[in-house]
């Protein structure tokens, strides 16, 4: 009986075992190199993510710098038009005062006659009938739709100006109509006169003028957040 050959059989161990050893060394490589891999990809994800970040810290500091030099800008202009020394308003008229000249008051309440930021039908049907009577016009109607039930006044970012139409009838001389539609002209609040009708004689005339009005709601500063991914 032939004797098994002992050498071979020893070296196909070793090979057996060699090669379990390079797969094992292969299969470690490659679980490091994936691990790596996927390191990188979060890493280099991060990476971005905080340039990302970065960024829009940058851009913010810029637009706040930008807001401060505008409100430092805004309260010198405040200062110089509503909180000032002097006696005369911006229109001409007396600023320490309040009377039934559409010329007098603090440039506050100027600004704000001009364009209210609410809408406010029956005081400014009050102000049309102060404004007639000191012309001497006798008010017949001042007509127009009442919409407070259905306009809003609240404060939006991005305000328009809306408009009131009115309709006016009154008797007065022909003095006394050349006075008014005068006052209607240099009012502070802008009054549209779309449309004059004159009737009568120079001592008696009727008057019919269809107007258009303004009012705009306040603005309100909205301050944004934004989610970086």
């Amino acid at each position: 009986m032939k004797k098994p050959n002992v050498n071979v059989s020893t070296k196909s161990l070793q090979i057996d075992k060699a090669q379990q050893k390079m797969l094992g060394i292969v299969m470690a490589a490659t679980v490091v190199t994936i691990f790596c891999l996927t390191g990188s990809k979060v890493l280099v994800g991060k990476a971005m993510y905080q340039q990302r970040v970065i960024s829009a810290r940058n851009s913010s500091a810029t637009q706040l710098s930008n807001d401060v030099a505008d409100a430092k800008t805004l309260t010198t202009q405040y200062k110089d038009v509503f909180i000032g020394s002097d006696s005369v308003n911006i229109i001409g008229g007396n600023a320490n005062i309040t009377s039934s000249s559409s010329q007098d008051g603090d440039n506050g309440k100027i600004v704000l006659d001009a364009l209210p930021t609410t809408y406010d039908f029956p005081a400014l049907l009050t102000s049309l009938s102060n404004m007639l009577g000191s012309d001497g016009v006798g008010v017949q109607s001042i007509g127009g739709t009442d919409q407070s039930t259905t306009i809003t006044s609240d404060p939006t970012y991005n305000p328009q100006t809306q408009k009131i139409d009115l309709t006016i009838s009154a008797t007065s001389t022909y003095n006394g109509a050349n006075r008014l539609l005068k006052d209607l002209e240099r009012s502070i609040r802008p009054f549209d006169v779309t449309h004059v009708s004159l009737s009568g004689d120079q001592g008696n005339m009727v008057i019919n003028l269809d107007l258009t009005t303004y009012y705009q709601p306040a603005k309100t500063l909205i301050i944004p957040s934004k989610e970086i991914k």
